[in-house]
């Protein structure tokens, strides 16, 4: 009986309390190892992050290209209905009314056209200003960074710079599209004149993140544009630029 007692002791204690400290010992993390372990995490959460940001990038390129395609869609409906483009900057008595409060309707933004005076300043204190303020998405790139009351992230083109000089200083820089007014000719654009066709035309182009003294405000009649041979993607000022990594819509 005792040496039966003894020998179950010894099983217990002895062999298995040794075999469980062996097995302790082999599941136990390094230094190294955790190091490693926490490498490879790191790199992994790296690569997701990437891939979402990608992801969304993409979304917000989509929805900035859909905004050109809704202002373009909108310029198009406005001259079925009035036989012509509207004016990129009406400046007749000083009024710099713009382009993009003419296509509010076809924006489906008529409860601010409705109360928008285009007989007065776009920027008139009493008529104009509090509305000039509304932000609509519409005119906004979702990649910008400035986020401003009235801001727009796309200028309508005038023309160029680089045509015949005489022609220029006569009629002002109005040989492209949403043309600015002036003495010389006061009526807008009609598709008809566009002789070399739409299809090889800009209409809009991006400038993201204009403060409101570069005119990067949609109401302001001075959001358009020129660009001749100029860079893009250089200075936001007065060009084409943009931060989706694909270069300016």
């Amino acid at each position: 009986m005792d040496h039966g007692t003894i020998n179950e002791g010894s099983i217990c204690e002895g062999p298995l309390w040794s075999h469980r400290k062996i097995s302790a010992r082999r599941v136990a993390f390094t230094l190294v190892e955790l190091l490693v372990v926490i490498s490879i995490v790191g790199v992994l959460v790296s690569l997701s992050l990437n891939g979402v940001q990608s992801a969304r990038e993409a979304a917000r390129r989509v929805q900035c290209s859909n905004n050109l395609r809704q202002q373009a869609l909108a310029l198009h409906v406005f001259h079925a209905t009035h036989n012509s483009l509207p004016l990129g900057d009406d400046s007749d008595q000083g009024r710099n009314q713009s382009w993009s409060t003419a296509i509010l309707p076809q924006l489906e933004q008529s409860g601010i056209y409705e109360q928008w005076d285009r007989k007065v300043p776009w920027n008139d204190p009493v008529r104009n200003a509090a509305l000039a303020n509304t932000v609509i998405s519409t005119f906004r790139c979702p990649s910008s960074i400035l986020d401003s009351p009235g801001d727009t992230d796309y200028a309508g083109i005038q023309g160029s710079m680089l045509g015949a000089l005489p022609v220029v200083l006569v009629y002002g820089n109005n040989n492209g599209v949403l043309i600015s007014s002036t003495p010389m000719r006061r009526n807008p654009v009609s598709l008809t004149e566009i002789v070399d066709g739409t299809s090889y035309t800009a209409f809009i182009a991006e400038v993201v993140d204009r403060l409101p003294d570069e005119h990067g405000l949609w109401a302001d009649g001075d959001n358009i544009m020129s660009h001749d041979n100029g860079g893009i993607n250089i200075e936001n000022s007065g060009e084409i630029f943009s931060f989706h990594p694909g270069g300016a819509y």
